[in-house]
């Protein structure tokens, strides 16, 4: 198994959680293992905000083209996650999960415009941020 596979693997396997806590809530449930289920989707949304920021930190290390710098950005991205988490509300806090995402979806775009990485990883991303959107949404509404 390549890198490249892994790392699609790896993005496919990252949203089973946004999934699996989604279809709970549209069932009703309101606890998983005595744990509150908006609280463990917003936990794992910030994880994977940071996660993916920290996949800028390496791009931009590896990468002296990149006009925007992405050490600041997703510094500013991966804080506003967090003071969001300690002080919004929670469908306030997954609207805001939901714009950092978009954002994040943004940089890669931007990233992806420069040449540092393929059509197919973009178009990867735009798939699967679609899904996760949708499912933060749900815990919003519902």
């Amino acid at each position: 198994m390549n890198k490249k596979n892994l790392a699609y693997i790896l993005i496919c396997l990252g949203s089973i959680p946004f999934i699996f806590f989604a279809f709970l809530r549209m069932l009703s449930y309101e606890k998983f293992f005595h744990l509150d289920v908006n609280y463990i989707i917003a936990i794992y949304s910030l994880s994977i905000i940071s996660f993916i920021c920290g996949s800028h930190w390496g791009i931009f290390l590896t990468n002296n083209t990149l006009k925007i710098n992405l050490f600041f950005l997703s510094n500013f991205l991966t804080i506003s996650s967090f003071v969001g988490i300690l002080f919004l509300i929670i469908n306030y806090f997954f609207l805001l999960q939901i714009l950092i995402l978009i954002i994040l979806l943004l940089i890669d775009f931007y990233i992806y415009r420069q040449s540092v990485t393929q059509k197919n990883y973009f178009y990867f991303r735009i798939l699967i941020t679609t899904l996760v959107v949708g499912c933060l949404i749900i815990p919003v509404i519902i």
